[in-house]
């Protein structure tokens, strides 16, 4: 799960993304909780999705799967249904089709945004620490799957905190509405890895 989703989830549930993080996520910030007794998803009620409106892409994807190369080209795959799925998802139609009827372009768009920062990112740790091999990068991602639900792997998930910092630093006053605050939390990101690089030898 990424920011953007995280962010229409805490609008859906009243809370902040702050909020929503502490309460509802594990993996640092980027697997929703599940429950103990059941291992089913947190948001998961007697009738369905509780939060069906908002939920996240795998949630919107199910059971297609995507894939996208370090290219850019993207496929998909089909998963095997859970038996107690409720969905109907029907043999008619193509791929896109289903793709637009459970509203995953902006979903996809978004993702696409977050990874060019993400791959930027890497790219920046890589010449901080150019020793550090595939190993340690694997022993890391294991690392964050075992922190304590309710904690982030990095405090830029965070779009409520991290918008909310940037307009205090700059004046500006922090917007309501989800594409604004996307918008800023970008460009704030984008301006966070701008200072990291710039203070990078050349």
């Amino acid at each position: 799960m990424g920011p953007y989703e995280a962010l229409r989830l805490s609008r859906r549930l009243g809370l902040s993304t702050t909020e929503f993080f502490a309460l509802h996520t594990e993996a640092g910030g980027t697997v929703l909780q599940t429950r103990v007794e059941d291992r089913g998803c947190v948001f998961l009620g007697p009738r369905g999705c509780t939060v069906h409106p908002d939920r996240p892409l795998a949630c919107r994807i199910y059971p297609l799967a995507r894939w996208v190369s370090a290219e850019g080209d993207e496929s998909f795959g089909h998963l095997e249904p859970h038996p107690q799925t409720a969905g109907l998802y029907g043999t008619q139609g193509t791929v896109d089709d289903y793709l637009t009827s459970q509203e995953l372009p902006p979903y996809f768009a978004m993702g696409d945004r977050y990874g060019e920062l993400y791959d930027r990112m890497v790219a920046i740790m890589e010449r901080i620490d150019p020793g550090e091999d595939a190993d340690r990068r694997t022993e890391r991602r294991a690392e964050v799957d075992e922190l304590d639900a309710g904690s982030l792997a990095t405090s830029w998930f965070d779009v409520d905190a991290t918008v909310g910092a940037h307009c205090r630093e700059r004046g500006l006053t922090v917007p309501t509405a989800i594409d604004a605050l996307v918008a800023l939390h970008l460009e704030a990101v984008g301006a966070w890895l701008d200072a990291l690089e710039a203070r990078l030898p050349q």
